[in-house]
C-alpha cells in the first residue's frame, strides 16, 4: 500500500479512504503478530489472536478501486512507471535488510554456525551440526542467494514452497506489479472503448473463479500470474465504476457477491468472522466511492493520526512480518515474559520502521525517479481533492 504523497492540508485528503486503509492494515499487522506468530517456533504466544484473515484482499480491492481514477489522468505508460517508482525501491531495501537479518540472526536461532568469509556469512549453506542439541526447537528456513534472487526479480510465487519465502507478506507484490501491468496495457489498447464494462468485469471474474481448476492442469500459472487474485482487483474497479454510473447497481451487487463467496471458500474452511470482516470492509467502500467523506465530530479528531498512518502503510507492511518475528524471538530468547510489553514493542518496531522506510526510502526514490518535488503533484499520483481522485495503493500481508 504505497503511502500517498503528504497533503498540503487536511482537507486535501479522504477521511473515509485513509480510515478503510488503517482498518485493514490493522488486521494484516495484528494477525501475523497475535495470531500467525504463534506457530512460529521460539516465539512465546499472546494469551489473545486477532487473527482474522481480511486485511490484505480489502486493500487489493482499494489497489483496484484507485486504478480507475489514477490511470484515467495520466498515459498507461507515465502511469505505471510512477507505480514502479513508488513500490520497487522501498521494496527492494526492505528485502536488503530483511535478507541480511535472516542471515545473521536465524542462523544463531538454529544453533547452527556461519561459514568462513563474506559469502559464507551472507551466501553459503551453513553449518548445520551431525545432530541437534538436546531442546533444540525446529530450525527456521536460512534463506539464501536463490531466495534472494526469487525475490528480487519478483519470481518467488513461480516457487509453491512458501517454506523459502523471505518474507511471507510479500506474495502480494509481483501480483501488484502484474496488476498495474495488465491495466496500463489494457488502457492503452482502448479496451475501454471497445467493451462493456460488465462485460469485461465478470469475465475477470468468471477467470478467478476458475483458477483453482485450472490450477489441477497448469499448476502454479494462476497462482503466480495473479488470475487467483483478479476478481479482487475487478471488484474494487466495478465500485469505482459504479461511483461514476457507469456500472449499475444490480450488476454491482452480483459481483460483490461473487468475491465474497469466492474469499469464504478459499481458506481451508469458511471462517464467519472473516467473512463477515470482508463484507463490512466492501459496504465501507460503497459508501466511501459515492457518499460524502466521515467528517464526523468524533472521528474528524483523528483525521491526522489516520491520515499518517495511512502514509506511511506500505512501508508498515513491508517491514512487519519477517522483521516482527525476528525481534519477537529475540525478545522471548531474553525472557522478557510480560506478554503485553513484547506486543508493544513488535507492533512500535514496525511502525516506527515502517515510518523510517517511507521517509528514507519511498518517497525520496519516487522523487527522484519521477521528477517530481516535494508539495508537488507527481503524475498520477496528485493529492486527492476529490472522491475519485485518490493515490493509488500497493499492498501486502496476509488475507
Amino acid at each position: 500500500m504505497t503511502s500517498s504523497p503528504r497533503p498540503h492540508r487536511a482537507s486535501s485528503r479522504r477521511l473515509s479512504w485513509d480510515l478503510i486503509r488503517v482498518i485493514a492494515i490493522t488486521f494484516v499487522v495484528t494477525g501475523h503478530v497475535t495470531g500467525v506468530a504463534a506457530g512460529v517456533p521460539g516465539i512465546e504466544p499472546y494469551p489473545f489472536s486477532l487473527n482474522v484473515p481480511f486485511g490484505t484482499v480489502t486493500l487489493l480491492v482499494l489497489s483496484g478501486y484507485f486504478i480507475g481514477p489514477t490511470l484515467r489522468r495520466s498515459d498507461a505508460g507515465t502511469w505505471f512507471r510512477a507505480r514502479l517508482a513508488r513500490i520497487l525501491p522501498a521494496y527492494f531495501f526492505a528485502l536488503a535488510v530483511t535478507y541480511v537479518s535472516a542471515r545473521l540472526l536465524v542462523v544463531g536461532f538454529n544453533g547452527w554456525e556461519h561459514r568462513p568469509g563474506w559469502f559464507g556469512l551472507l551466501f553459503a549453506p551453513p553449518a548445520v551440526p551431525d545432530e541437534p542439541a538436546p531442546g533444540t526447537l525446529p530450525p527456521w528456513h536460512v534463506p539464501d542467494l536463490n531466495d534472494l534472487l526469487l525475490h528480487g526479480t519478483l519470481l518467488h510465487l513461480w516457487n509453491p514452497d512458501p517454506y523459502h519465502r523471505i518474507d511471507g507478506s510479500w506474495w502480494t507484490m509481483p501480483i501488484q506489479v502484474l496488476a498495474f501491468a495488465g491495466a496500463a496495457l489494457l488502457w492503452r489498447a482502448r479496451l475501454h472503448h471497445r467493451v462493456r464494462p460488465h462485460t469485461a468485469l465478470w469475465t475477470v471474474l468468471a477467470i478467478a473463479a476458475a483458477s483453482p481448476v485450472l490450477s489441477l492442469v497448469i499448476g502454479v500459472l494462476p497462482t503466480a500470474s495473479g488470475l487467483f487474485y483478479a476478481h479482487l482487483f475487478a471488484v474494487g474497479l466495478a465500485i469505482w465504476l459504479w461511483q461514476r454510473r457507469r456500472l449499475s447497481t444490480p450488476h454491482l451487487a452480483g459481483m460483490l457477491l461473487t468475491v465474497i463467496v469466492l474469499h469464504a471458500f478459499r481458506t481451508s474452511e469458511p471462517r464467519p468472522e472473516s467473512v463477515a470482516g470482508f463484507t463490512v470492509m466492501l459496504g465501507l467502500m460503497c459508501l466511501a466511492a459515492r457518499g460524502p467523506d466521515w467528517d464526523l465530530p468524533g472521528l474528524r479528531r483523528l483525521r491526522r493520526p489516520v491520515a499518517w498512518l495511512s502514509g506511511i502503510s506500505f512501508g508498515v507492511y513491508l517491514v512487519h512480518q519477517a522483521l516482527g518475528y525476528q525481534l519477537a524471538r529475540v525478545l522471548s530468547e531474553a525472557g522478557l515474559s510480560a506478554w503485553w510489553l513484547r506486543l508493544v514493542l513488535v507492533v512500535a518496531f514496525a511502525v516506527v520502521l515502517g515510518w523510517l522506510v517511507t521517509i528514507l526510502v519511498e518517497r525520496p526514490a519516487y522523487r527522484v525517479l519521477t521528477g517530481s518535488r516535494p508539495g508537488r503533484r507527481g503524475p498520477a499520483l496528485a493529492a486527492p481533492v476529490r472522491p475519485d481522485s485518490e493515490p493509488a495503493v500497493s499492498v501486502g500481508g496476509a488475507t
